[in-house]
């Protein structure tokens, strides 16, 4: 899965003048063969530190500058993301690379390992999204349709 972080062009997609299928699959530059066919089967766009498109990839080409164009349609399989935490790692102000690259199986199989956010410990287990702050206090995002039973740890 690679992601792609619109912080500049999501804002048009709100405002109407763009579709989330332009911003999300075009013109993404310093994306190797290698990612492609490693990372290539899917594309999250993250605005704001959260979800807001996913699309399958059914191709890509580059334009004359080496920027990847890809070919998708939105995903059925990821489409419970959308509205979720980003699944990768934050990007941070200043930070220049828009791309980043998660194993699709992390979402797919719920393999994900702890990371460290600004927000606390979060994991993703099969698009269920598992986050705790510093003081210890949780919160889960929910897949849609999915149910979520709370129980007590014993003392």
């Amino acid at each position: 899965m690679i992601l792609v972080h619109l912080p500049k062009t999501w804002p048009e997609v709100i405002a109407g003048k763009r579709t989330a299928e332009d911003v999300t699959l075009q013109y993404w530059a310093q994306i190797t063969d290698e990612a492609l066919e490693t990372y290539g089967d899917g594309l999250l766009g993250i605005y704001q530190h959260e979800v807001v498109s996913a699309f399958d990839v059914t191709g890509w080409e580059r334009d004359t500058d080496e920027r990847v164009i890809f070919s998708g349609v939105p995903s059925k399989e990821f489409s419970h993301l959308v509205g979720t935490p980003n699944p990768g790692k934050h990007w941070v102000r200043g930070q220049s690379r828009p791309v980043q690259y998660l194993d699709t199986a992390v979402l797919r199989d719920g393999s994900a390992a702890v990371e460290t956010t600004d927000e606390g410990h979060r994991a993703v287990v099969e698009g269920f999204v598992l986050t705790v702050d510093q003081d210890g206090s949780a919160t889960l995002v929910v897949p849609a349709g999915q149910r979520v039973t709370v129980l007590a740890a014993a003392n």
